[in-house]
């Protein structure tokens, strides 16, 4: 596993914050402009569906709920939506730790659910995913640009997802030939546990031979992306419009309600900063401005100076955020 050779940003421990930004307004035509040399980042590390395709981390909902359905419990948007950006099984572990799916259960089958249930639900799960994802593949306005331009700098792109190796078997083809080209992509199959545990981003720290781990950012539209980030003792972005904790479409953005939308992206920042998020911006066409403030701080030793501040979280508890039973 990567290991930090300076002591910044120690193995499971969340780098001091200096700033926090705030949930600001921006169009998506802003995309990336006036670029400075980032002098200092190693790594950057993005999650998938909501964060680089799949504007508002459409695939997934739909069938969790129609999986759970089929067995006549029913579960809403936003039960189907909080567990996001875990390993898929569990998440299918987290909605059976929701008192009403538990509930419905016990009606249904008079008990509650087991480990046999999540693996009948997740057997049905994984090839639908494999199957949906494909429609839900477009490249995230800013995203390639992003990509693009952190490589040119010399600076290594990594990737990390809820969504297992066969169900990115199925997404890879299509993005690649899109012009979406990561230097690692890492699976929750792929290690012993997803998040919030650390394991993806220490592998992608391997194979791309990056540290120390202070000199990484995570960036990633959920809760549990933000924890695998403080987890890991890295930098977190988190995004508000374009992933799962708004929800909608990039036409479905575009046709809202400019005060209804500025109110919800507000919300999903201070949910995201409240999970420990070092900064939020609204999609990775925001980010730039972000990851030169992020630039700066560890150019002025930032994660050294200010120990005095707070950290945002309590690794020992991100471990906790969903109720499992099991």
């Amino acid at each position: 596993m990567c290991q930090d050779k300076k002591g910044i940003g120690a193995r499971g421990k969340a780098p001091p914050i200096k700033t926090i930004r705030e949930v600001t307004e921006h169009s998506h035509k802003t995309l990336i402009s006036n670029m400075n040399q980032l002098k200092n980042i190693k790594a950057v590390i993005f999650d998938w569906a909501g964060t680089i395709i799949d504007y508002g981390c459409i695939a997934p909902t739909q069938v969790f709920i129609e999986v759970f359905r089929k067995r006549e419990i029913i579960i809403t948007m936003e039960e189907a939506r909080t567990p996001m950006g875990l390993a898929k099984k569990d998440h299918v572990r987290a909605l059976f730790g929701f008192d009403t799916v538990q509930k419905q259960w016990l009606a249904e089958y008079g008990r509650i659910p087991s480990e046999a249930d999540v693996e009948s639900i997740y057997s049905e799960l994984e090839p639908a995913l494999a199957e949906i994802v494909k429609d839900y593949c477009d490249p995230i306005p800013g995203a390639i640009e992003l990509i693009n331009s952190l490589k040119k700098q010399g600076i290594k792109v990594g990737t990390t997802t809820g969504y297992v190796e066969e169900m990115m078997n199925s997404i890879i083809p299509i993005t690649t030939a899109a012009g979406l080209l990561p230097d690692a992509i890492i699976s929750s199959s792929e290690v012993s546990a997803g998040r919030p545990a650390p394991w993806m981003i220490y592998l992608n720290c391997e194979i791309m031979d990056v540290y120390p781990l202070g000199q990484i950012v995570k960036i990633g539209d959920t809760v549990a992306d933000i924890q695998e980030g403080k987890n890991a003792g890295v930098w977190t972005i988190g995004l508000t419009k374009s992933g799962n904790e708004l929800g909608l479409s990039l036409a479905e953005a575009n046709a809202a309600d400019p005060v209804w939308l500025a109110e919800k992206i507000a919300v999903a920042g201070r949910k995201l900063l409240n999970a420990g998020a070092d900064f939020v911006a609204e999609g990775v066409w925001d980010c730039w401005s972000v990851l030169e403030e992020i630039d700066q701080q560890i150019e002025t030793n930032a994660l050294t100076d200010h120990q005095d501040l707070p950290t945002v979280t309590k690794g020992k508890q991100l471990f906790n955020y969903f109720p499992m039973f099991f």
